[in-house]
């Protein structure tokens, strides 16, 4: 009875956990109804989208959040933001939402740390400083991508910030006169190739087959434009709706801003409904942050698993259990709503991954810890625990390069093998991480405490055993199904690409440790230090080859990730050692 009261209570906590924040601020016929706002739809880079999603995306890239703060210190959110910016508020250029970290580029540009909020600074500030960046940004841009160094790369991505708000901004007012008119010529060049694109809110109407920025639908009815090559007046009615309603919103007036904004919605659920498809279900997942909220639920499955399986404490075990399989049932509903909205299977990039990885290894966790209750109790959960927080982390990060389902390059743009050899290869990369994750538990416990008995031993053992088993049939099966797809795509089926190398590293490694466990060149503890020593190599073909941005796979390429992936791969190969001490010295006395 006590254990079934805990675990209601337990779950009573995680469904309150869950809702927090989920209801938007509550809005009276007298305020602006930025709610109504939110929903509006947006295409932008190739995928219709709310304006909230947009708004979330575009503040991620600049500030690294989905939220801040106004001048006057209130904490708004980011559609709030996003609507003073594109309308042209008094305080829109003094948001601190430019994110600068490094300390030779704000001494370059007059700048300190002091001057920022969390090295946050605003477009005012900025500004005076334009011209420098400016030239920076030509002389880093014209050299060769070999030959820049740190500062160069940090001046390209604040000038490639700059061009994508501005050129948000250009596409909804005439920014002449503000502090935002000074485009750099550079970035726009370089952007343009890159494929950035600018925001359409104006859907297809009567007419008009396709989606088209405010601006220039705004110009195409503008009296001068009567009698220019033949061109005629044509007032679209949803482009006035939005014009005026930005305009109302400027001058602070409540009542023609919500005015407008319902007949905008009438005028396009009128003529082109299907643009408000999807769009209430995206707001609610993006108001629901099911991943993060899943995330610091791991890491209380962690601590309560750690403290539980150290002290024998079934009790912090059994709650640690439930909590991970309610925070499991968000993270399943979050990765399916993504397939929902995208239209395309769970994996498509490295965001994707990360969150698919943990989802996989959670579920693990949960198989191995109601498999192995009697004789590694608290193992599951403790597997569950830490790779569901630390990948849902790793997707907190990847997140910052913007909208993170974005369309898929035309060469991958194959719904049958993202769901065939992307996921099976991907589920290898989990079994062999969750394998990993165990070894590294067995070491700790082994070296630092006397938890390790020969039952536990024996137990975190088989759980090795039996996902090795799995990685390398998964490895096995997603490296040929990729081969088969490269042959489809590019009329070749191996071509020794670094990504192609990486994936045949994870199969050889695991077959290594089995023939290594049945030849009896290794016993538990050498089996584990392999296991250990198996994160290196995933790691390397999850996330390294894209490091290189050499081959046909360099698609996930993202420079901040380098520190931190040579980080984890020194700290597994410095448990791989620690792991051959002499059994003598370990705590747990001597193992196998």
């Amino acid at each position: 009875m006590k254990r079934t009261i805990t675990q209601i209570f337990v779950v009573l906590f995680c469904l309150w956990f869950f809702q927090k924040g989920l209801r938007p601020k509550s809005e009276t016929p007298e305020e602006f109804q930025l709610n109504a706002f939110a929903h509006l739809p947006v295409k932008y880079e190739g995928r219709k989208k709310p304006l909230d999603t947009f708004a979330r995306n575009l503040l991620t890239v600049l500030s690294g959040k989905q939220s801040v703060r106004n001048p006057d210190g209130e904490k708004v959110e980011a559609i709030e933001w996003l609507l003073d910016s594109i309308s042209g508020t008094e305080h829109a250029a003094d948001y601190r939402v430019i994110r600068i970290e490094n300390i030779d580029l704000l001494a370059s540009l007059g700048l300190g740390e002091k001057d920022g909020d969390h090295f946050r600074f605003s477009y005012r500030q900025l500004a005076p400083a334009l011209v420098t960046l400016d030239q920076a940004a030509r002389s880093a841009f014209a050299k060769d991508s070999r030959e820049r160094d740190l500062y160069d790369r940090q001046v390209i991505k604040l000038a490639n910030k700059l061009y994508a708000f501005q050129n948000v901004l250009s596409s909804f007012e005439d920014p002449s006169g503000t502090p935002q008119d000074q485009i750099f010529s550079t970035a726009q060049r370089y952007m343009t190739l890159e494929g950035y694109s600018i925001p359409l809110v104006i859907p297809p109407t009567a007419g008009n087959d396709r989606w088209r920025p405010l601006m220039s639908v705004l110009l195409a009815s503008h009296p001068a434009m009567q009698g220019i090559s033949g061109h005629e007046i044509s007032v679209d009615p949803a482009a006035i709706h939005f014009g005026v309603m930005l305009a109302a919103y400027r001058e602070g007036n409540v009542d023609a801003f919500n005015q407008q904004l319902f007949e905008y919605g009438d005028v396009v659920r009128a003529e082109s409904p299907e643009a408000f498809d999807k769009v209430s279900f995206e707001v609610f997942y993006n108001r629901l942050n099911a991943f993060m909220k899943s995330a610091q639920l791991y890491l209380l499955v962690f601590v309560l698993s750690m403290f539980g399986w150290l002290f024998r404490k079934d009790g912090l075990i059994s709650a640690s259990r439930t909590i991970m399989m309610v925070a499991f049932v968000p993270h399943t509903w979050a990765i399916i709503a993504r397939v929902f909205l995208s239209g395309y299977p769970p994996v498509t990039n490295l965001y994707s991954s990360a969150i698919f990885i943990g989802w996989a290894a959670v579920g693990a966790g949960i198989i191995l810890e109601l498999g192995f209750r009697k004789k590694a109790a608290g193992i599951g959960n403790l597997v569950g625990g830490i790779a569901g927080f630390s990948t849902l982390l790793i997707a907190y990060f990847l997140a910052g390069d913007g909208d993170t389902m974005e369309q898929m390059r035309a060469v991958l743009d194959t719904r049958f093998w993202l769901a065939t050899h992307v996921i099976t290869v991907t589920l290898g990369y989990m079994a062999t991480f969750v394998t990993g994750a165990i070894g590294v538990f067995y070491i700790l416990s082994g070296l630092l405490t006397r938890r390790l008995d020969q039952e536990t031993e024996d137990g975190m053992y088989r759980m090795m055993y039996g996902t090795t088993c799995f990685a390398l049939l998964l490895s096995f099966v997603g490296t040929v199904l990729g081969g088969l797809w490269a042959d489809d795509s590019w009329g070749r089926f191996w071509g020794w690409d670094p990504k192609e190398n990486g994936a045949l590293l994870i199969v050889i490694w695991n077959a290594i440790m089995l023939h290594a466990k049945y030849g009896q060149m290794v016993k538990h503890r050498g089996f584990a230090v392999m296991a250990v020593f198996g994160n290196v190599v995933t790691a390397w073909s999850w996330f390294g080859v894209n490091q290189l941005s050499v081959g046909l796979h360099s698609y996930g390429f993202t420079d901040s990730a380098s520190f931190w992936l040579i980080m984890f791969c020194l700290s597994q190969s410095i448990l791989c050692a620690a792991g051959l001490t002499p059994a003598k010295r370990w705590k747990s006395g001597a193992v196998q």
